[in-house]
């Protein structure tokens, strides 16, 4: 009998999984598991005495092994998978993160034919999130790398768009705003082609515009805030939303707007208190308090720093507790209270789990205004300096400069706006 490959490993590799075998059980003491995977994948075809041993092996014949996919099997197969697919998105929702990522990784093995290519790409897509929620960052770019080179991502530019936009804000929270100013710019273009009020052009935007706040490239952001204020009135009211007018208000304090920006974040706080994103109303509570602060006497800013203060013991993680020293130390550094600002910067813990490239070095510029505030001129030069290389190897050179400039001023320069208070989407 002819042995057609890849079916009869298919086949193979089907029987196994359902009775529960691994491949090396299946190889027994003749064959190496490795020898067994070639066969399954299709790239060795067994001899008639291998296949009539693997056939044994599972309680199956030869031209059981051999026989052609019927309509029925392959039906019944795409009905497992998506059973599958439901199981996994299930564990997503009870915060079973790793049982997700078993359940997807065995979807994306199993789902090998053209008739199931829709359920491929969507496992794979859950996947990517799966790993950014476990952490695993190359793994979560080397998936969503994976999805921009698959052929149904190409054919539609909405997954095309989601998956650029994905991984441009995977660059930018690791540190890598060149690539990540790139990959946004693509998903910017991608997404142009899509029907006015698709979320993905919003999406797209936000994602070039914190970028580019980030990279420095503050006149550019501000043209592009205008045209993501445009594409924000065709928005409803939501994350969405609010995240584009957090993103347009960045931009517009560093164009030297600062009322114009507290307006914005002030509308984007409304949106986010009527989502379920416990995270999104923490960031925003983090960025619009130290916009504030950082704008100098703001109406409002202790009453916003009282509610980052409820918000953090909410969320009590080292990433939190140290975000909430920087703000505690950005908001005595506002009254004059030097002791106070010297005892918060002792708290600020940049190298917290949680913290990002820029987080980090956020917090060692303000570790160093409060260690300045206290007289502790060397403490206060090696955080400035700690800060300065933590931005230039995120790719953050204006912030950078600002910072060496700040050192060697001695104090920051009143009436100008302060890049460092710029917490971006």
């Amino acid at each position: 009998m002819t042995i057609e490959q890849p079916a009869f490993g298919k086949r193979v590799r089907e029987i196994r999984r359902a009775q529960g075998l691994s491949q090396g059980d299946l190889a027994g003491d003749d064959l190496s598991p490795s020898y067994v995977s070639l066969v399954e994948n299709g790239r060795r075809v067994p001899g008639a005495k291998i296949a009539r041993s693997l056939a044994e092996r599972l309680g199956t014949t030869v031209e059981a092994l051999c026989a052609a996919d019927r309509p029925a099997d392959r039906l019944t197969q795409r009905l497992g998978l998506v059973g599958q697919l439901v199981a996994a998105r299930a564990g997503q929702l009870s915060g079973d993160w790793a049982g997700a990522r078993h359940q997807l990784e065995a979807v994306i093995a199993q789902a090998d034919g053209p008739d199931q290519a829709e359920v491929r790409w969507e496992a794979r897509w859950e996947l990517a999130t799966v790993l950014g929620r476990l952490d695993e960052p190359a793994r979560h770019e080397a998936a969503l790398r994976e999805l921009l080179d698959d052929p149904l991502t190409r054919s539609a530019p909405v997954l095309h768009a989601r998956v650029a936009i994905e991984l441009a804000q995977l660059l930018r929270a690791a540190g890598r705003l060149p690539d990540a100013v790139r990959t946004a710019e693509d998903a910017v273009r991608i997404a142009t082609g899509l029907e006015p009020g698709r979320p993905e052009r919003a999406q797209a935007q936000v994602a070039l515009v914190s970028a580019s706040v980030d990279s420095g490239e503050w006149s550019r952001a501000a043209e592009l805030a205008a045209q993501l204020r445009t594409e924000t009135a065709a928005l409803p009211a939501g994350a969405l939303r609010a995240d584009a007018l957090w993103a347009a208000a960045g931009a517009r304090y560093l164009a030297g707007d600062t009322g114009g920006a507290l307006e914005l974040l002030a509308e984007a706080d409304e949106l986010s208190a009527a989502t379920d994103g416990v995270q999104l109303r923490l960031r925003l509570a983090r960025a619009r308090t130290l916009l504030a602060l950082g704008a100098g006497p703001a109406p409002g800013a202790d009453a916003l720093l009282e509610r980052s203060r409820q918000a953090a013991a909410l969320v009590d993680t080292p990433s939190a507790r140290s975000w909430l020293a920087v703000l505690e130390t950005a908001g005595a550094l506002a009254r004059g209270d030097t002791a106070a600002a010297a005892a918060h910067a002792a708290a600020i813990a940049p190298d917290a789990p949680g913290m990002s490239p820029l987080d980090r070095a956020r917090a060692l510029l303000h570790r160093a205004r409060g260690h300045r505030a206290d007289g502790r001129a060397a403490a206060a030069e090696e955080s400035f300096k700690a800060a300065a290389a933590g931005y230039e190897a995120a790719g953050a050179f204006r912030l950078a400069l600002e910072t060496w400039r700040e050192l060697s001023a001695g104090a920051r320069g009143t009436g100008e706006p302060d890049p460092h208070a710029v917490v971006m989407p």
